[in-house]
């Protein structure tokens, strides 16, 4: 087997090991995540949101709600004698690392590697597919930090529903248990668009890593509120959530974290999102029902009695709510607890289906084309909307200064009138 290739960008050159702070040698777990619309708000939907998106300082960027929280408890979460590495791999172009290491830092936490894609490399030299394109971008990434992970090291992975993230997640988990042979990637690869030299650099990357089945999870934020039946094809691997609590829940009911990350996750969504108490626990409601079959009833009760456990420990000192926000989540917490064991006997419905056979992955992109293309349309009409309301707002505006303007004039003539009459007065009474 060939040795770990260099680190490289998606052109293949060899690229600054600054990307990654340093090597894993440590077992654990290791969480991987996509930075927009994961971990951070942001809008890419149009030029004017791409423009404003890069002016923005670290101070002005805006979490996903609880995804700061839920970052922490990760690191927390870690057992005793392993650690829980965070990376980041991110479709933003290499010249906002500042900000976004900036942005970390107020967070409270530093991720162990950050890679952003060449974006101004790429358009230098005309590789415009490139620029657009996710899917062989992420794979030759994932693929080669993979490379420096210790064998049997186990993964989750976070992303989104705004471009390709649960076909990407899957189609590396695939690659990697050897479920998809290099014949068909190839074909895939080809699909997607991918330049030649991309194609050789994720070959190269396959043969430099142990194949083994270490992705235990994928989560994906529904930012788009796409349906979470439209991601069926990747059940039960990937857990469409609406909110970090639901991922809390999940990677809990995982046995990856423990219930302090509910608790800390519900108490963020409380406390700086302003969440009202009944949407929470209608967040927990949905993913346990959605979720409680995947699991043997044991795991569930476990879930129930951690979280009772929770309501009961001692906060850390460095997160110490006061009284009404400790008594708040507390209720919230049993109150999932409760739900939890309330639903673990409700029979599973009819079409429910436990294991997704064989996925077949170049129609499973045709589809994945056909629901971007969907979103696209609905942005567009969203966005003529908007347009046209923010039309009508200022012909209002125009229409609000024109009669101010005209009252204005009418008082101004007024008392041009009232004053040539107190003149006409006056010369009469001479």
């Amino acid at each position: 087997m060939r040795s770990p290739h260099p680190l490289r960008d998606q052109t293949g050159r060899s690229r600054p090991a600054r990307c990654y702070r340093d090597r894993v040698t440590q077992k654990g777990h290791i969480f991987r995540w996509d930075l927009d619309k994961t971990y951070l708000k942001t809008e890419f939907d149009s030029v004017r949101d791409l423009v404003r998106t890069a002016r923005l300082s670290a101070e002005d960027r805006e979490n996903i709600p609880g995804s700061a929280a839920l970052l922490r408890a990760i690191r927390d979460c870690a057992p005793e004698g392993a650690a829980h590495r965070i990376y980041f791999i991110s479709g933003s172009p290499e010249q906002m690392r500042g900000v976004i290491e900036k942005k970390f830092a107020l967070d409270g936490f530093s991720p162990d590697g950050f890679v952003l894609k060449p974006t101004f490399s790429n358009l230098l030299r005309g590789r415009f597919r490139a620029v657009r394109s996710q899917v062989d971008y992420k794979l030759n990434e994932l693929i080669t930090m993979r490379a420096e992970a210790p064998v049997g090291t186990p993964e989750t992975l976070f992303g989104d529903d705004a471009e390709s993230d649960a076909f990407i997640y899957a189609l590396y988990a695939d690659v990697l248990a050897g479920r998809v042979g290099w014949n068909t990637l190839r074909k895939i690869l080809k699909k997607v668009g991918a330049y030649a030299d991309q194609v050789d650099a994720i070959q190269e990357g396959l043969e430099s890593i142990i194949h083994e089945d270490p992705v235990r999870r994928i989560i994906i934020h529904l930012d788009r509120r796409t349906p979470p039946v439209e991601f069926q094809a990747f059940f039960p691997l990937v857990v469409p959530i609406y909110s970090h609590l639901q991922t809390a829940v999940v990677l809990c009911l995982d046995d990856t974290l423990s219930a302090t990350a509910i608790r800390d996750v519900a108490y963020e969504l409380l406390t700086r999102y302003g969440t009202d108490e009944e949407e929470v626990l209608k967040l927990g409601e949905d993913i346990l029902r959605r979720r409680r079959w995947n699991y043997p009833t044991e795991r569930i009760e476990e879930l129930a009695e951690g979280l009772r456990e929770t309501t009961r420990a001692t906060w850390p000192e460095s997160n110490a709510p006061d009284e009404q926000a400790r008594t708040t989540t507390a209720r919230i917490i049993e109150r999932i607890g409760d739900l939890a064991l309330h639903l673990k006997d409700r029979p599973a419905p009819p079409d429910f289906v436990s294991v997704t056979s064989e996925r077949d992955y170049l129609d499973i992109w045709a589809s994945e084309l056909k629901r971007r293309e969907a979103i696209k349309a609905q942005l567009r009409l969203e966005a003529k909307e908007r347009e046209i309301k923010e039309r009508q707002a200022k012909e209002a505006k125009a229409s609000v200064k024109r009669s101010e303007r005209a009252l204005s004039a009418g008082r101004s003539a007024n008392k041009v009138r009232a004053q040539t009459q107190t003149q006409t007065d006056g010369d009469s009474d001479v």
